[in-house]
């Protein structure tokens, strides 16, 4: 049976560490910004190994906010690669199956110039992969405000490692995407390492359990296990209610009982 990640910013994987073990959670650990700044480091090693001697999974998922890993100012690009640097330096103390970033190509913030951002994206990842690769790791790039899959598999193409993989977010892809599902894993299902399950309604990112707003998601297992592709299945509840449901509905489709 596929084990089901679930998204747990850091500072709530430390005060419910207990909830998590009695549970078998196996956490996608959010680190934000400020926790990269602020944790203890005698506090992370006690979690990693708690989480490490428990045969938990892991996945790490990176900071984002106000970054720009592909934008033209350099101290901004200066920050983001420093808050990426520490991600992957921590991820190893974990043992993670994937570290999830986002790439940042927004159309309207580069007026539609992919090879502005490509070229300076290039630049950022390149020495990032070389040091992921290094320490066993996998990074992946995971689509938000693109429209379409071409700026994500040209870059992944331009650094072309095997630690330079996808994750697939359906709820962003449902409310920015204006290619069709089907466009995006025939583009990137070479690529295709983990899938960020959670649905919405199209207007604004909801994070429901699946099957609880608009996506297809008959569709979108139907041709995940058409295509043979085996991901990371991870869910973002951002309510307690939510991740009961979201891992049942999950494993309904895994199981192949749709319903």
């Amino acid at each position: 049976m596929d084990t089901i990640q679930v998204n747990a910013p850091y500072s709530m994987l430390l005060r419910r560490i207990d909830f998590v073990l009695k549970n078998r959670i196996n956490p996608e650990i959010y680190f934000s910004a400020e926790e990269l700044d602020t944790l203890e480091e005698r506090d992370v090693n006690r979690i990693s190994e708690i989480l490490n001697n428990n045969g938990l999974e892991i996945t790490i998922h990176g900071p984002y906010m106000d970054l720009s890993p592909g934008g033209l100012d350099r101290r901004v690009k200066e920050v983001t690669i420093y808050r990426f640097k520490r991600t992957i330096e921590l991820a190893t103390l974990f043992n993670p199956k994937a570290i999830i970033f986002h790439p940042g190509y927004e159309k309207w913030k580069f007026d539609g110039n992919v090879e502005l951002w490509l070229k300076s994206s290039i630049k950022t990842w390149e020495p990032l992969v070389e040091e992921a690769s290094h320490r066993g790791l996998n990074i992946a790039i995971e689509n938000v405000f693109e429209e379409t899959p071409d700026s994500i598999v040209l870059l992944l193409g331009k650094i072309d490692s095997q630690n330079f993989r996808f994750c697939l977010d359906t709820g962003h892809l449902h409310i920015f995407s204006k290619a069709g599902v089907s466009l995006w894993l025939e583009t990137l299902g070479e690529y295709l390492i983990e899938v960020h399950l959670h649905d919405n309604h199209k207007e604004r990112d909801e994070h429901l359990p699946i099957g609880e707003g608009s996506f297809n998601f008959e569709e979108f297992f139907s041709i995940i296990f058409q295509r043979g592709l085996r991901p990371i299945y991870t869910i973002e509840p951002h309510e307690e209610s939510h991740l009961w449901r979201g891992l049942e509905a999950v494993q309904r489709y895994i199981k192949g009982s749709l319903k």
